[in-house]
């Protein structure tokens, strides 16, 4: 047993126990990922990637799978970790969904999947098997890796894609989750360190991991509560017994104002969110070049993932029945509010984190300040019972064909009873430091004849709090917002009607 980690197994007992498990370290393990194998000083290719995964598919525990194939040919791959005979054999397994480098330039995380792969390969995460089946996607954008760039070849931030799903590689995402429905999601990515909005300031921040939650205030309270009490204190502890700085993901800097990251649900954390998933975004430290601390940027990450696997291990009863009671809740969600403006402000928490000093490079902690610790609803519309998509709106319906929206197309004209939006002005606006276009609306009751191919989409589903996210005209996350479908503010009318 770890001397260090001896505290932590007294003090959060069966899940330490398993983490403490997930970290010993075998020092001839059979398997190695490719950054070992080249002493952490070569990143791993997409061609390298593929290779390792060669060698694990169909054995032991992992199947590998294509999800998507790149506008440049690669391929976007993932891997079903089960110790059953079949993935999914066990429908009382907790799932957990992994996925790293949406943005090309931060490999670490990717190169932390490899090494818990290895690990898995090597047998060595066995305990945490019995209780969780794993959804591992390394790398979802291989394109911008090989070009080292943030961004896709054909320039789009996958990160602000996951409402739209218009690039082949969310929406192989988005298939993969619809197939699986997993309870817990993490999306792995790097920060910067070095940004001029902060060094002015005389530091920068330094912790090894941050770990963001879920923030928008559509998503499960319960769940909220549940990521901020019970899981991100755990995983801090075993960061902190294995050496490593941790604290919670925030934005902005000392000159402006700190807050937590965004609320959009057009990311890979909050998309899942919204569909009331345990689903959060990790941020390892970056460095100024892709390969500048490789080994500790990789292994924190690692780290800090597998505490999550052994929380989620030790908790998997308790969190399956926390998301589907919270599943089924939204489901039959109509008639509730949905909120669809909030922003940040200061609710009086504190908050202090590890920094680096500027120029020494002592490290030491900082109490954050100005910090806007909580997120306020500022408009909020009811769920209602159904939207009526008109059938012209090709795009739309693309959009909620692509996320496996459960919908009905209209065969025969008939007469419904509807609710209009009357547009009596647009105004821009700014929220999270962000443009959208802010209506002032009417809403009329009105008679309308439904034609042959127009769309009626009921809100009884999973996905109807992301409707009405990105359906109503007042939604700061609304296709409104979206180059091609800002026409739908230009009329009198808006052409999406609601059925009350």
């Amino acid at each position: 047993m770890k001397a260090p980690l001896r505290s932590v197994v007294r003090s959060t007992g069966l899940c330490a126990l398993l983490v403490l498990l997930a970290l010993t370290v075998h020092p001839q393990r059979r398997f190695q990922s490719p950054v070992e194998r080249s002493g952490f000083t070569r990143l791993t290719s997409c061609d390298t990637l593929q290779a390792f995964l060669e060698t694990l598919d169909g054995k032991g525990r992992c199947t590998v799978r294509r999800i998507a194939q790149t506008h440049k040919g690669r391929s976007v791959s993932s891997v079903l970790v089960t110790s059953s005979p079949r993935f999914g054999d066990d429908t009382l397994k907790l799932r957990v969904m992994l996925f790293a480098q949406q943005h090309g330039d931060e490999p670490a995380g990717k190169e932390a999947l490899t090494l818990l792969l290895a690990r898995i390969a090597g047998l060595d995460l066995d305990r945490l098997l019995s209780r969780i089946d794993l959804i591992i996607v390394p790398q979802m954008n291989p394109d911008g890796a090989e070009l080292r760039q943030r961004r896709t070849a054909d320039d789009v931030d996958l990160n602000r894609n996951h409402l739209l799903l218009t690039s082949p590689e969310t929406r192989g995402l988005h298939d993969l989750f619809d197939m699986w429905w997993p309870e817990v999601t993490m999306d792995i990515h790097e920060y910067g360190t070095y940004s001029r909005a902060w060094s002015d300031s005389g530091f920068v921040k330094s912790a090894d991991v941050q770990l963001g939650m879920l923030t928008n205030l559509n998503s499960s309270g319960a769940l909220r509560s549940y990521e901020r009490d019970s899981v991100f204190p755990f995983i801090s502890t075993v960061m902190q017994k294995s050496g490593y700085s941790f604290h919670e993901y925030i934005v902005g800097s000392p000159a402006d104002y700190i807050r937590y990251s965004t609320t959009e649900p057009n990311d890979g954390r909050q998309s899942f969110g919204i569909l009331n998933t345990l689903s959060f975004i990790q941020e390892g430290r970056g460095g100024r070049e892709l390969e500048e601390g490789l080994e500790r940027r990789a292994s924190s990450q690692c780290v800090s993932i597998e505490a999550l696997l052994a929380f989620c291990a030790g908790h998997s009863t308790e969190i399956r029945s926390l998301v589907a009671r919270e599943r089924r809740a939204i489901a039959a969600g109509r008639g509730l509010p949905v909120i669809l403006c909030m922003d940040h402000f200061p609710g009086g928490r504190e908050m202090i984190i590890p920094v680096r000093r500027v120029p020494s490079g002592t490290d030491t902690v900082w109490q954050v300040h100005p910090l806007r610790d909580r997120v306020k609803p500022l408009s909020a519309r009811t769920l209602p019972a159904a939207y009526i998509v008109p059938g012209e709106l090709a795009g739309v319906g693309a959009i909620l064909d692509r996320n496996h929206v459960r919908r009905e197309i209209v065969s025969d004209p008939r007469p419904v009873e509807a609710v209009a939006y009357v547009i009596e002005r647009v105004q821009p606006d700014t929220l999270e430091d962000e443009w959208h276009p802010k209506p002032t609306l009417r809403a009329e009751k009105i008679q309308r004849l439904l034609h042959r191919g127009d769309v009626v989409v009921r809100t009884d589903q999973t996905r109807s709090l992301f409707l009405a996210v990105l359906l109503e005209p007042e939604s700061m996350w609304g296709l409104v917002k979206y180059n091609g479908f800002s026409s739908l503010l230009q009329g009198k009318e808006y052409p999406i009607l609601r059925i009350p």
